[in-house]
């Protein structure tokens, strides 16, 4: 199979061979075909290896069931791996599909492994193509595509991919329905107090709201705006989902009625540009944060919250956040836990209790300490984990502080059924044994102070059944599905 090699403007012949930017660039573009390929080759050994682990821990496993004993190899190896490359257990999940999917593109895959082409033109590729199963369209496909990925970049790829898809495969209703049934909103960390807000939603869904935004954001615009469009967009999405019915309803009612008015509309938090710049210029707070009910836990430096440092606040799931937010977040939660932190060490003074419903002092201060699960790599939210026995109540383990980390039910019964222990070395630090004899270590994600006291569970209670277990029959089951009380 012959492949043609690409050319890039760095290949390009000059009237000057000697020139040495000329130089510089051709031994740039080589480097980067050898970084292709040695990716190339890692993505060709890693399936093999995963494949070739799971059938060898599955056969270590004493279950009885072949089944099971095949799902906890997969899965055993899975965590494995992930923990060896540090990688999340779903990014390493997603790659192992995708080289998989790679192997019907033959042409495509052998520019990747001759470092032709990039591991971005592949991905583009493959996420045009994702759910097309037919052999004789990936085939027609990577005919058409593989010898154009080498003279273009990765977007036109993308978008060359996806008028030959559109010509050749047509979209079927069952194809569209589960494509919609991956729809999904997501939230993720960026700098300087923002988030990326995320959602992969249906086409029209999508388009609407965006004609919407900028519907709405048209409407504010004119000389004395200071804003720009796109952060009218961003105010307007704001306002429009995070503005209460009350509020606007309140609004409605205050307004005389007029024939000829036109239908109320969500003014990015503020009535007018000079509303909202009188607003922000006081606290500077955006008058959406207001709107905000949360139940939040907050971390809050001691010296910060008695006015003489600036240290910023932490809040569970995102991060540090300027005191001002804090404090209005506060100021508007229901329900909250806050947590005091020595202006030194960082160490955790005291957990408050200023909350409607109260749980158990152990449970909470274990959610604290991990914030999330422990299990080597996995980010999961400790508020959606169970709270673990490192050490099995039947086996002699306590129920204390140093006997207890949040993990989430897949880490949880992969603990339980595929062979990993869990060691704590103190400080809340938990070093990982697992099947193969690997080591892993994880870290709290804050120090708790004082311990607590010999013998007890940590919420002066001593052991005899878990923290936050009800005085019910034994056995009976929480929300998450585990008994209430050991072995766990």
């Amino acid at each position: 199979m012959s492949v043609q090699v690409p050319h890039f403007p760095g290949d390009l012949l000059t009237d000057d061979s000697c020139d040495p930017v000329a130089v510089e660039l051709a031994g740039l573009a080589e480097q980067a075909q050898a970084v292709t390929a040695a990716a190339a080759r890692f993505d060709t050994r890693l399936p093999a290896a995963y494949l070739w682990g799971a059938a060898e821990l599955a056969a270590r496993c004493a279950d009885r069931d072949a089944r099971r004993r095949r799902e906890w190899g997969a899965r055993g190896m899975l965590a494995e791996l992930a923990a060896t490359l540090h990688l999340a257990e779903g990014t390493l999940a997603r790659r192992l599909t995708r080289i998989t999917m790679l192997a019907a593109l033959p042409r495509l895959h052998a520019a990747h492994t001759a470092g032709l082409v990039s591991g971005a033109h592949v991905d583009a590729v493959l996420d045009v193509f994702h759910g097309v199963t037919d052999p004789d369209v990936l085939a027609r496909a990577d005919a058409a595509l593989a010898d154009r990925a080498a003279r273009l970049t990765a977007p036109q790829l993308r978008a060359a991919a996806r008028r030959w898809r559109a010509r050749h495969v047509p979209t079927t209703a069952e194809q569209t329905a589960r494509a919609v049934a991956d729809r999904f909103v997501d939230v993720t960390p960026a700098d300087a107090d923002l988030c990326w807000l995320t959602a992969l939603l249906p086409a029209a869904a999508a388009m609407g709201i965006a004609n919407r935004l900028d519907d709405l954001a048209a409407t504010l615009t004119g000389p004395d705006e200071p804003r720009t469009r796109p952060q009218l967009r961003a105010d307007v999405l704001c306002d429009l989902l995070l503005t209460t019915d009350a509020r606007s309803e309140a609004d409605d009612d205050a307004r005389p009625a007029e024939a000829d008015e036109p239908p109320a509309t969500h003014g990015a938090a503020c009535a007018s540009a000079e509303e909202c710049n009188a607003e922000e210029s006081g606290a500077g707070i955006p008058s959406w944060v207001h709107a905000i009910a949360p139940q939040v836990v907050l971390t809050v430096p001691v010296l910060s919250l008695l006015g003489h440092s600036d240290e910023p606040a932490e809040l569970d799931g995102f991060g540090p956040i300027d005191l001002e937010t804090a404090r209005t977040l506060c100021a508007n939660a229901p329900t909250f836990t806050r947590v005091l932190t020595h202006p030194e060490t960082g160490t955790v003074l005291s957990v408050g209790r200023d909350r409607y419903t109260v749980p158990a002092d152990l449970r909470r201060a274990v959610a604290i300490r991990d914030r999330t699960c422990r299990f080597p790599g996995c980010r999961r939210r400790a508020a959606s984990c169970d709270v673990d026995h490192s050490t099995a109540w039947t086996d002699g383990g306590t129920t204390g502080l140093d006997n207890l980390a949040t993990l989430c039910r897949k880490h949880h019964r992969l603990k339980h059924e595929a062979g990993w222990r869990v060691v704590h070395e103190g400080g809340g630090t938990l070093r990982w044994h697992s099947p193969t004899g690997r080591r892993y270590r994880t870290r709290p994600a804050t120090a708790l102070w004082p311990p607590p006291p010999a013998g007890t569970d940590g919420d002066g209670r001593r052991p005899g059944r878990a923290s936050g277990a009800s005085s019910g029959a034994a056995g009976a089951a929480t929300p998450s599905g585990y008994p209430a009380v050991p072995p766990f």
